[in-house]
């Protein structure tokens, strides 16, 4: 099996597991998290014995809570110079893209946090399950950001009033409230999750691969072409945001102690 950064991955009874693998930083998504999800697809994309993926993050607690993924890694993007957190965010979306394209099915096991570009990671996938313990939210809002992949996805999953509260007000939501929103499949104890999560892949794998391989395809033909658009129009508004005194006051504020930002709009 290769060796990935930042991730594990393992394949048990034809379901190939990822797991997020860093709990010190609550599995914050770094330029490595990425480039090895995106490896791992293309790895197993033609693999028979790999039928179906999950996706996860490490259970370690870590200062009292779990993470599925708390979003974007803020030191790596700061590293960077906020002038170039556009650049930096133009890593996230061949991942996302093979996700979409992917020939077989994708589960999020939502063990924790899922906050931000960790939340729109699940959205990627084709079905979710979150344990009653995890708490979800676009949280980036609050920092002067807007969530862009977002407003596209989250409309076919939880309608449109769901998706403008949640954007507009950047709020945190429980897996059990995820769960009536239709944001999640399911919604199972902690200590459940992942056999919840390998009974719904074990029910998948009772379907051909070749079905799985079509509905999935039919699914992105019937999206592509908004999707691509609405994708290709991002860049501008992005940038203005990265850009902007706002979200760099708004980052600024959270690596100083997670303090009240104060907005200039500008």
């Amino acid at each position: 099996m290769a060796k990935y950064k930042e991730v594990k991955f393992e394949v048990k009874d034809e379901v190939g597991i990822i797991t997020i693998d860093r709990p010190e930083r609550r599995n914050a998504l770094c330029r490595d998290v990425w480039a090895s999800i995106g490896q791992i697809l293309s790895d197993t994309w033609d693999n028979i014995n790999v039928r179906v993926i999950i996706l996860t993050g490490n259970d370690e607690e870590y200062k009292g809570g779990r993470a599925f993924s708390a979003g974007l890694d803020i030191k790596e993007m700061s590293s960077t110079g906020f002038k170039n957190l556009g650049d930096f965010l133009g890593i996230l979306l061949d991942p996302c893209e093979l996700m979409a394209r992917y020939p077989k099915p994708i589960i999020a096991a939502i063990n924790g946090y899922a906050y931000a570009g960790g939340l729109e990671l699940t959205l990627w996938c084709d079905c979710a399950i979150a344990a009653d313990d995890a708490v979800m939210g676009f949280w980036e809002n609050r920092r002067g950001l807007a969530s862009g992949v977002a407003f596209l996805l989250l409309p076919e999953l939880i309608g449109m009033r769901h998706t403008k509260e949640l954007l507009l007000t950047g709020k945190i939501i429980s897996g059990e409230e995820a769960y009536r929103m239709g944001l999640v499949n399911n919604v199972v104890p902690h200590d459940e999750l992942m056999n919840a999560v390998m009974e719904m892949a074990e029910g998948m794998k009772k379907v051909a691969p070749l079905s799985h391989k079509w509905t999935k395809k039919w699914f992105q033909q019937g999206y592509h072409y908004t999707r691509t658009r609405a994708i290709g129009s991002l860049w501008e508004p992005f940038q203005e945001l990265f850009h902007s005194e706002d979200v760099i006051e708004g980052f600024t504020s959270f690596m100083e102690g997670n303090r009240e930002p104060k907005w200039k709009g500008k």
